[in-house]
């Protein structure tokens, strides 16, 4: 588990929720993230992703009579910068890597055109060594069913199974399965890897039900 330091330049975000352990790319091309990303460069190469509240997909920008300071949730998750390209006209790709869940106690004024906040680093127990087994297979059995209902590709998810260990496999599934970003805030703010297996497991039964419901009226209309 890498440390987190006690205060972090936080990126907001209306689309976007970051799981430790998985992979992010981003494109950064405001002059103030691109200012953050060059500063956080020469330093710990750590940014906290954050997710604005009141969103659910992507948002437009404010208009100039609104404050450019959005209301975010509490719980968030940093992450490290692994890869790092400027591009000829000053924006900037990069791929994070997730690291820590955090909770934000406070954000600081300091003289910097993006936010920076003092975080609480939120560990998680690892899951019971007698449950990891039974849960693992429940969850291939529910992501086989439901990949299934959406005609997907089976076989490819198998192999992430057969490569991930639970906990890494189900940050990866809440960050990769095509859920709604609110959706996918309740399963970062889970306080343990059983809460977050079971709310993920609950909202997957939900979105097999949905998907058969949409594969039935298909039928029904080409009939």
């Amino acid at each position: 588990m890498i440390a987190l330091p006690d205060a972090i330049p936080i990126f907001p975000l209306g689309e976007v929720v970051l799981f430790p352990d998985t992979l992010l790319p981003l494109h950064i091309f405001e002059p103030r993230y691109r200012q953050m990303i060059d500063d956080v460069l020469s330093e710990d190469r750590t940014i906290g992703m954050v997710l604005v509240r009141g969103v659910d997909g992507p948002i437009a920008p404010a208009p100039p009579e609104v404050p450019d300071h959005p209301e975010i949730y509490p719980v968030g998750c940093a992450g490290r910068i692994v890869q790092h390209e400027n591009l000829e006209d000053g924006r900037a790709m990069v791929i994070l890597q997730g690291t820590t869940k955090f909770r934000v106690r406070r954000e600081l004024e300091e003289d910097k055109p993006y936010r920076i906040a003092q975080t609480q680093a939120l560990y998680e127990a690892p899951p019971p060594a007698d449950r990891v087994r039974q849960w693992k297979a429940s969850l291939e059995g529910l992501i086989s069913e439901f990949v299934g209902a959406l005609e997907g590709n089976v076989p490819a998810l198998n192999e992430v199974f057969e490569k991930l260990e639970l906990e890494g496999l189900v940050n990866y599934l809440c960050a990769s399965l095509p859920l709604g970003v609110v959706e996918k805030q309740g399963l970062l703010q889970c306080a343990t890897a059983e809460q977050r297996f079971e709310r993920l497991a609950e909202v997957i039964r939900f979105k097999i039900a949905e998907a058969r419901l949409g594969l039935d009226a298909k039928r029904e209309i080409d009939s």
